[in-house]
């Protein structure tokens, strides 16, 4: 398993990007990088869970820890998506504690959780690894809640206090639109919710993170955000396409 570097998580920016075409070569692409994580995204992506584990495989063939967002708090999804090989969990929309409680309890193995137990799954090397794993998955297993509300922003103290919880990721586009600046990162009140989710993980001793964008990236690092993505697989693709046709239009 490629569990993400906790160590470093408390101290460096960790860099990351989404994946959300549902390709396993992309996936494949970005892990020989040096991302320290990959996030396949499961909410607003292509894929789907039958592909999910061929692009969990493509992911080990590098260092970077691969993350996983899914839809909604869903125990059945988040046994079958840890069961798979994932490092992490990301949880969109979670705008409160009791939320975030219930996404821990559903990613841990008792007495921590509710997770189901199997021996013979991916994430064990079918069964080979199945001991060492189960002794080192509550701990290492990544939880992050994106706050994406005036509400989770407004709670975020409450949530980032929750056991277990590792990660807030500011999720800035739905967070600008429901702070009535939609698609605008850098408004007074969009970027007051952004230094308030930091101010409450640095309180509560957890990770700040956001998708950033290039010319915004130096202003978020030096406000605090340490967990921080840029850019995916698809606008990579589409930003080459334009480049090249540009190139021979011109």
């Amino acid at each position: 398993m490629h569990w993400i570097d906790r160590n470093r998580m408390r101290t460096e920016v960790l860099a990351g990007t989404f994946l959300n075409l549902g390709s396993a070569a992309s996936v494949e692409i970005a892990a020989r990088m040096s991302y320290d994580w990959l996030l396949i995204d499961l909410e607003h992506g292509s894929g789907s869970f039958a592909e999910l584990r061929s692009q969990l495989i493509a992911a080990h063939t590098g260092a970077a820890a691969p993350i996983v967002r899914i839809r909604s708090v869903d125990a059945d999804v988040v046994k079958f998506v840890m069961d798979s090989g994932a490092a992490g969990i990301m949880f969109p929309y979670v705008s409160t504690p009791e939320e975030a409680a219930r996404a821990v309890q559903f990613m841990k193995y008792p007495p921590v959780g509710k997770r189901g137990v199997a021996g013979i799954i991916r994430a064990t090397d079918y069964g080979i690894t199945w001991k060492q794993y189960y002794q080192t998955a509550n701990d290492q297993s990544l939880v992050v809640v994106q706050i994406e509300t005036p509400e989770a922003v407004d709670a975020a103290d409450a949530i980032a206090a929750v056991p277990g919880v590792d990660v807030l990721f500011v999720g800035p586009l739905d967070l600008s639109v429901n702070l009535n600046s939609p698609g605008d990162f850098t408004t007074p009140a969009v970027v007051e919710a952004f230094k308030k989710v930091v101010a409450a993980c640095n309180r509560q001793g957890k990770v700040p993170g956001i998708l950033s964008r290039p010319e915004l990236v130096k202003a978020h690092r030096e406000m605090g955000f340490r967990f921080l993505a840029l850019g995916s697989d698809s606008g990579s693709v589409v930003s080459g396409l334009q480049h090249s046709l540009a190139a021979i239009r011109g």
